[in-house]
């Protein structure tokens, strides 16, 4: 294992730039903290990271699996001091492992052959990258087929998404910049049917028909759906509440919905093609 001890180093140099999405955009990396999210990159076989490691790090007793898993996916790994650790760590309480990986990048063509009866979620112009990383969370663990990101939405590898995400971002295929045509044909070639959520649906979340191929669409955690998206959805699902109360937070309405769909198609972990 190479070893670092200059805060001037290029790789830390670099890995640090990736804390800002222009540096992200320009490497097609992103920068990521922690054993959980580091581990989770290495078993979901990312290729050709970099990995950085305090003294505490090394110690740590995940490390040794995190080093086998890496080396065998042509990871480089580097030791690094504790005053260089603390240039490149943003958590308060850090483990000392991070890592720079390779975008995770998927295209709508890439989707072709998803299981019919699992859910494709897409988010129209969602702003709050704690919601995005939230929601990722949830989508993956209600076994959501994929998820689609709208033009203008927040960066998917904001740092704090990739926190809150918990990993998930490397368990469910994210597709970004899909405009509401991409979205459109995406179904039709998909024969996928379009459900729209809104306050004003006409149509119980609870009611709805998910034991077919869908695509829930989410908006806005501010505006909703566009008026435009609303049209081509067959149908605009709603979740009843309390008429004294606010609408509930975007993360939660998508959790709610996403786990309907999947206890409607029994909670299988595998479908029938």
């Amino acid at each position: 294992m190479k070893s670092i001890t200059s805060r001037d180093n290029q790789w830390i140099k670099k890995a640090c730039s990736l804390k800002q999405k222009k540096g992200r955009q320009q490497e097609r990396m992103v920068f990521v903290e922690g054993m959980r999210v580091v581990r989770d990159a290495a078993e979901s076989g990312i290729r050709r990271a970099v990995c950085f490691l305090s003294p505490k790090g090394r110690e740590h007793e995940k490390f040794q699996d995190i080093y086998d898993m890496g080396r065998a996916l042509d990871w480089t790994f580097f030791s690094v001091t504790d005053s260089v650790y603390d240039k490149l760590k943003d958590t308060k309480a850090p483990q000392g492992i991070a890592a720079m990986l390779p975008y995770v990048t998927v295209s709508l063509d890439e989707l072709n052959g998803l299981a019919p009866r699992q859910a494709v979620v897409y988010l129209q112009a969602v702003q709050d990258p704690g919601n995005l990383g939230t929601i990722i969370r949830t989508a993956a663990a209600a076994n959501a087929a994929a998820i689609l990101l709208s033009e203008g939405s927040v960066d998917v590898y904001n740092d704090k998404t990739i926190r809150s995400a918990m990993g998930a971002i490397f368990k469910v295929p994210i597709v970004q910049d899909v405009s509401e045509a991409q979205l459109i044909e995406f179904c039709r070639q998909q024969g996928r049917v379009l459900l729209g959520t809104a306050p004003q649906g006409t149509t119980s979340y609870a009611q709805a028909a998910y034991a077919r191929p869908v695509v829930l669409a989410f908006g806005n955690e501010g505006n909703g759906l566009s008026d435009t998206l609303i049209e081509q959805c067959s149908e605009v699902l709603t979740i009843p509440m309390r008429s004294d109360t606010e609408s509930l937070n975007l993360s939660m309405s998508v959790g709610v919905i996403v786990y309907k769909a999947w206890e409607a198609n029994g909670f299988k972990e595998k479908y029938d093609e």
